[in-house]
């Protein structure tokens, strides 16, 4: 039975199927004579090992290895998205005044976070702090503060 993604069509190259092990090959002449079958014999979804004296190598499917190049970039693209977010986070900490930094985060996360779940726009929260309540921006004062308790 094929595998079906409960996710949108356009997230659903982010849902690949776990790669297992598939046929192995101790030799390169075990390789050679498996002939066509051989590489044949890797599977969609299987990960082919050629032990050689050069070193061990791993056989993919085509399909199986853009995959993988896929999330190898999603990754790297989600890390510099991740990199803004936390300089973004640092302007606030430094401003937490200004508006234009906070609107600015929480544009940086909607559009991360639309990268996994359809979640709606994030908003920042304008409601007011209630009386009594407190802010603490600097990590070093919230330390002291937490070492006194």
């Amino acid at each position: 039975m094929p595998r079906t993604s409960t996710l949108p069509p356009n997230e659903a190259h982010l849902d690949p199927q776990p790669l297992k092990p598939g046929p192995m090959w101790g030799s390169f002449e075990q390789f050679r004579m498996a002939g066509p079958g051989g590489p044949e014999a890797v599977a969609r979804g299987q990960v082919g090992t050629l032990r050689t004296k050069a070193g061990l190598f791993r056989l993919l499917r085509d399909e199986d290895f853009q995959a993988l190049v896929g999330l190898a970039s999603e990754a790297k693209r989600l890390k510099g998205g991740l990199a803004t977010m936390v300089h973004a986070s640092r302007v606030i900490r430094d401003h937490p005044s200004s508006p234009s930094a906070a609107e600015l985060l929480f544009h940086l996360a909607s559009e991360y976070a639309g990268t996994f779940t359809a979640a709606e726009t994030l908003e920042p929260d304008t409601s007011p702090i209630p009386d009594g309540d407190e802010i603490i921006v600097d990590p070093g004062e919230l330390k002291r503060r937490v070492s006194k308790s």
